[in-house]
């Protein structure tokens, strides 16, 4: 015997369409604004800056531009630490290693987060320290919102104020993410800078 509650699913597909037009009106607005931060912090009077960060974001941040368009930035900030974890790895590994360690290292590196990595990079002169700061703001937003950890996000956006794992979307919903954005392609730049610097 089969059970099929036809209302409950469609009434939910709805909702969900009526998030998305509610928020298309907001969609251009936001990413101009995007525009206008990535503008301040990678103006046209540095090239090497703006053509490296004009790359990045084109070939890695379209997702994340998407998700913060649409208000979902809670799946934006877990897509960002992905991406800049990713390549923090990467280019750790490229520059602690020979062609033959680096499988070897890539499995050993792999198991470590992000803010470890950027220390790593801080000591090879890639990362400062706020860089490394920046890292370690990401990771612990990315574990509240993935592990649903309601003190977590309470501690960093709302000043300590309770909440339910419920809330942690719509409290991610009202935050400020350009800076993320903007924070993830600069050390993006950075670490691309450093390996043309090695090739060199």
């Amino acid at each position: 015997m089969s059970y099929e509650n036809p209302i409950a699913i469609t009434k939910m597909v709805h909702e969900i369409v009526a998030l998305l037009s509610n928020n298309l009106p907001n969609i251009e607005s936001k990413l101009e604004k995007f525009v206008d931060a990535f503008n301040r912090k990678f103006p046209n009077t540095n090239a090497n800056n703006r053509g490296s960060a004009e790359a990045i974001t084109w070939a890695l941040m379209d997702t994340p531009l998407v998700l913060y368009a649409l208000n979902l930035n809670g799946s934006m900030v877990i897509e960002l630490h992905g991406i800049l974890e990713k390549f923090a790895v990467r280019e750790t590994i490229n520059h602690l290693t020979t062609p033959a360690s680096r499988k070897i290292a890539s499995a050993l590196l792999e198991r470590n987060s992000l803010h470890d990595v950027a220390g790593v990079l801080q000591q090879l002169g890639i990362f400062d320290k706020e860089d490394v700061k920046f890292t370690k703001k990401l990771t612990a937003l990315r574990n509240g919102i993935a592990h649903k950890n309601p003190r977590n996000i309470s501690k960093m956006l709302l000043s300590r104020k309770e909440i339910s794992f419920l809330d942690i979307e719509s409290a991610m919903n009202n935050f400020d993410c350009i800076p993320l954005i903007i924070g993830t392609i600069h050390l993006l730049v950075k670490m691309s800078q450093a390996k043309m610097n090695i090739a060199k």
